[in-house]
Order: C-alpha cells, then structure tokens, then sequence
C-alpha cells in the first residue's frame, strides 16, 4: 500500500501504469498519453521544468526521483531501475492536480477510436449485431457523424437476451440492446456527454423518439404516421423549435438529431408520401438531415431519394 508524503498530508494520489519496453527504457520518449496526464499537473504542481517531452522514460524517472528529494511528490517504483519492465509511477500531487489527470483520462476514454486511428492506442472497435433492414443503420448513422469505429456482425446469433439486433457488445464486457440506448452509451463514451447536464440534454429528445415519436411516425401496430394531423400538438411544437433552431440542442447537430431525424425519415420509406406542409420546418429538417453524408452511407442513397421525393412541404 502506497500512502502520500507524510510531510504533505493532505495529497491525493494518482497511479499512472506503464509496461516499459526496452525501446522506451534506452532512447524513446515517453508515451503522449503519459505526458498529457503529467502535464495536466502542470505548474501548479510540479513546476514548469518537470514536464519535458523530449525526456525518455529514464530521464522522467530520474526527474521524479529528483522531485521527490525536493519534497515535491512521492515516487514509487516496482521492479529493477534503471533496466525497468514494468514501473509504477505514483504522483502526489494535489487535490485539484488529480482532478485534472482525471479529466485527461475521461476524454481519453470518449475519444478512443480517434485515437485508434490515429494509431496512439490499439483497442478492439465495438461490434453491433445488426442488419440494413432493421434499425441498426440507426446506430451506424451516429458513428459515422461521430467517428467510432464499429465492427459490424450478422443479426444472429445475436447476444441480446431476446435475439433481436441491433445489439452492442464493448470493451469490458459491455453490451447493450435497444436502439436508444446504444446511442446514448455511445455518445456517453465516446461523443464527449462530459457531464449529467450534457447528458440531459440528448436524452431527453432520444428517449421521446423511442416514445411519443415512434407512434406519431408509425401509428398504433404499424397504421400509418400521423404527423400531418392538426390535432397532433407535439408536431406543432417541434416544427416551432425547428423554425428557431436547426438542430435540437445548442443549435448544433447532435445524437438526439440521429435518433428524432431517423424515425422521421423512415415515414417515407415505410409509407411513401407525407404531407408536411403545414409543418414545414420538420420538413426542412428532414431533408437537411438526409443530405448528410454520413445518413447516405449508414441508410443508403434509395433512403435518401425515398426523403428527397415523398416529403413534402419543404
């Protein structure tokens, strides 16, 4: 067990693992992903002079070992030095100064599989369970808006308890059924949901598409939409948000556009044509949310003409 500095005790201890590869120990600089957490200790921490990308992993160590001397931080190493094969760098630092290792660590999370390609870390890409004729390419439509990588698999066999798709399965043991709940996992881990406000923002339009849209778009068992109907006030009111703003929150295209846009677009496809001429804006939003080039690629360019053809009033 590791314990803070005595003479400091009011530090907070972070763990920042490395496995050291012998190329790393003689002559390679440390890992980006390593500097950015120690750097986001920064000055406030550490001093300027403690964050040097240039170093190698034995200059680092050297440096922490150096500021642990000096009373800065506590250092603890597993293993031989300076030939080391697995080091556990363990930084004190302050309260404030683990918080925002914490940070780096959470976008690091969200942004994965832009880091997977980039070619910083190798992880596996999520698989979903699906097919073109359900509502997977749903899903698919996010991450190619959001640039996550996904490892697409036939609809059965199928983990989902019920063996129905679409279904997520992750890292760590992850998986994840429903079409609104993939989204939200999704944008939760890798689209930057950052906070429970952020969050709540997006959830509340992803969850009222799984809803009250799903029945205004498709009717009771499959009828038919009813989305041209004046009585149907929750039409007016989204044609009127839409007339404010083009995309539902923040005025910025988000996952709570890909699953409201998505049920409104497959009207067309189900069902042919769709008078929205008093409800213009939805018009307008639809096809603006057809052109997209990610919603070509995830539905298919006879979705996007059944959108451009059978939609009217925009």
């Amino acid at each position: 067990p590791l314990s803070p500095n005595s003479a400091s005790p009011t530090l907070w201890c972070v763990i920042i693992a490395m496995q050291a590869t012998p190329e790393r120990r003689s002559g390679t600089a440390l890992p980006a992903t390593f500097l950015a957490a120690v750097g986001a200790l920064g000055a406030t921490a550490l001093g300027p002079a403690f964050v040097a990308p240039g170093r190698t992993a034995g200059q680092q160590l050297s440096a922490l070992r150096g500021a642990r001397a000096a009373g800065e931080l506590g250092v603890a190493t597993t293993g031989s030095t300076p030939g080391w094969s697995g080091v556990d760098l363990t930084v004190f630092a302050s309260a404030a100064a683990a918080a925002a290792v914490g940070a780096v660590a959470a976008r690091g999370a969200r942004s994965r599989h832009r880091q997977q390609r980039a070619g910083a870390v190798q992880l596996s890409a999520a698989r979903l369970f699906g097919a073109q004729s359900t509502r997977s390419p749903l899903v698919n439509w996010y991450c190619y808006e959001a640039g996550i990588d996904l490892e697409m698999k036939g609809p059965k066999p199928s983990p989902h308890p019920f063996g129905q798709v679409p279904h997520l399965s992750d890292d760590g043991g992850v998986e994840v059924f429903e079409s609104g709940a993939i989204l939200l996992y999704l944008a939760d881990k890798y689209g930057g949901l950052s906070t429970p406000e952020a969050r709540a923002k997006v959830t509340k339009w992803v969850m009222w598409a799984n809803s009250t849209l799903e029945e205004l778009c498709f009717g009771a068992g499959f009828s038919g939409p009813v989305v041209s109907r004046p009585d149907k006030k929750a039409m007016d009111v989204l044609n009127k948000l839409l007339g404010e703003s083009e995309w539902l929150v923040d005025g910025q295209f988000s996952v709570a556009d890909v699953a409201v846009a998505s049920y409104l677009n497959y009207i067309p496809v189900f069902f042919g044509q769709v008078d929205l001429k008093s409800r213009p804006n939805v018009a307008k939003y639809m096809k603006r949310c057809a052109e997209r080039p990610a919603f070509a690629k995830a539905f298919g360019a006879q979705h996007v003409a059944a959108v451009r053809a059978q939609v009217l009033g925009a």
